[in-house]
């Protein structure tokens, strides 16, 4: 590398832990606020294009699917190569990446184009919510493609260490989109007002931008883009199988995440009735982002536990690994109790900050409460399953979010809403029993694949037999 600064098989764990996590988490903190950005533009519309863009948001996730996906598989094969000191092997799994995304891109345009009003209208979306909710959207699946190609960069980048430019690429997406935002919105000079479609063409525009970034600073501070040839592009299957066999569970597993958006929006549509249900959806959405900007330092020590693991795999450095897990555990909780007392007493005064309408505050207010109670949870999780990545063990990550996301979650918000009607307070305390419950499988599949590399987290047997 150029200018590799982090050695992320010799330096200090807890170092390399906050190092690697602050750039990420704010970065993040600014892609969040990107987001509230976008819903605060809505809401000056009216409520109801707030609610089109948080039903729009499991189709939005379709797109985040594949990027994510292909950002952490991709990050945990550099990661290996770079650890086991084979830099070419590195280079090829870069360049390989570029054209699965965009192949990748192509296919979930065409998939979103052709569902989403199928999609908007079994979560009954009707009128003016559902052409706000479709029009939004079109003009997301036709610019996907950059939201998807610059997860290539920013793998390559992950994989070695350099978190920042990808914290720098929220930060310029966030100035972007909240000049652009009002300006598409409201039209000026030349520009038409464009109302919701602004805020869809925005989001694409920063999304370019943000492209054009992240390829440039891979190219000026890695050695990926030396002595390269359109050859090096063009798919090889040895390498777009590895890509699609590390990727297509982390896929699945952000897949599963949509699909548990999804779920959640589908049971609260019926609450308090269908007809006023957009205020339960609204209150979901901002709610939300605020949640989002509390679980920042989680996504942080994800994306460092995935790199460190990665590399130290990759080395065979297996007590690094163990120290990587258990220095993010440590730092991820200690922020999200924090976190937690935060939105549980401030709930009512932050919903304020986006609405004023009494029963979205009321319905948002008390989902952040119980948010409150499992974004430890969802941490601890998270951070487990970046573990498995890292160690190319993804399957067992997809295994989990289908059952925290898909059929648990089904099962459990069916139970608690309808058959012992508790209505919406049931999905909320749904969405806490199922964090908990997919945690506690989890630790006991991620402690059991440990133990065949010689690393033992939680030691079972020997609590039991203490008690």
């Amino acid at each position: 590398m150029k200018n590799q600064k982090l050695n992320l098989t010799e330096d200090s764990i807890s170092k390399l832990a906050i190092k690697m996590a602050v750039p990420v988490s704010v970065g993040f903190f600014f892609h969040t606020m990107f987001n509230v950005v976008d819903t605060y533009f809505a809401s000056k519309i009216s409520s109801i294009a707030v609610a089109a863009i948080t039903i729009s948001f499991p189709m939005y996730m379709m797109i985040i699917t594949i990027s994510r996906g292909t950002r952490e598989g991709a990050t945990a094969l550099i990661a290996n190569a770079e650890g086991s000191g084979n830099k070419q092997l590195a280079k090829k799994y870069l360049l390989q990446t570029i054209s699965f995304s965009v192949i990748a891109s192509i296919v979930i345009m065409i998939i979103g184009l052709l569902s989403i009003p199928y999609l908007f209208k079994l979560l009954s979306a009707e009128g003016e919510y559902f052409n706000f909710a479709v029009q939004y959207m079109n003009i997301i699946f036709w610019g996907c493609t950059f939201i998807i190609l610059d997860s290539t960069p920013t793998a390559g980048l992950n994989a070695v260490g350099d978190t920042k430019t990808y914290a720098n690429v929220f930060i310029i997406g966030f100035f972007v989109n909240l000049v652009l935002d009002p300006l598409l919105i409201y039209g000026f000079g030349p520009i038409p007002p464009m109302g919701i479609k602004g805020i869809a063409y925005a989001t694409i525009i920063a999304e370019f931008i943000a492209t054009i970034y992240v390829f440039y600073r891979l190219k000026k501070i890695t050695n990926y883009f030396e002595d390269i040839s359109f050859d090096d592009f063009i798919p090889k299957f040895k390498y777009q199988k590895d890509i699609i066999t590390q990727a297509f569970p982390a896929s699945l597993n952000t897949l599963c995440i949509a699909s548990g958006f999804f779920i959640i929006t589908f049971f609260a549509s019926f609450f308090p009735t269908q007809d006023t249900s957009s205020s339960s959806v609204a209150a979901y959405g901002i709610a939300l982002r605020i949640e989002q900007i509390i679980l920042l330092p989680a996504i942080g020590l994800h994306f460092a536990c995935l790199s460190l693991t990665g590399q130290n795999f990759g080395a065979m450095k297996y007590d690094r690994i163990k120290e990587s897990y258990l220095v993010c555990m440590k730092y991820g909780l200690i922020m999200m109790i924090i976190g937690g007392f935060v939105i549980f007493f401030g709930s009512n005064l932050l919903m304020k900050i986006f609405t004023d309408d009494i029963n979205v505050i009321q319905i948002g207010s008390y989902y952040l409460k119980i948010s409150a109670l499992f974004i430890p949870a969802f941490t601890a999780l998270q951070i487990s399953i970046s573990l498995m990545q890292g160690l190319k063990k993804p399957i067992y990550t997809t295994f989990i979010s289908f059952f925290k996301e898909v059929l648990g979650a089904s099962i459990i918000f069916w139970f608690l809403c309808f058959y012992l009607n508790y209505d919406l307070q049931g999905l909320w305390f749904g969405i806490l029993t199922i964090n908990y419950l997919s945690l506690i499988i989890f630790l006991y599949v991620v402690n059991n694949q440990l133990k065949l590399l010689g690393i033992e987290i939680f030691d079972f047997k020997r609590q039991v037999e203490k008690n």
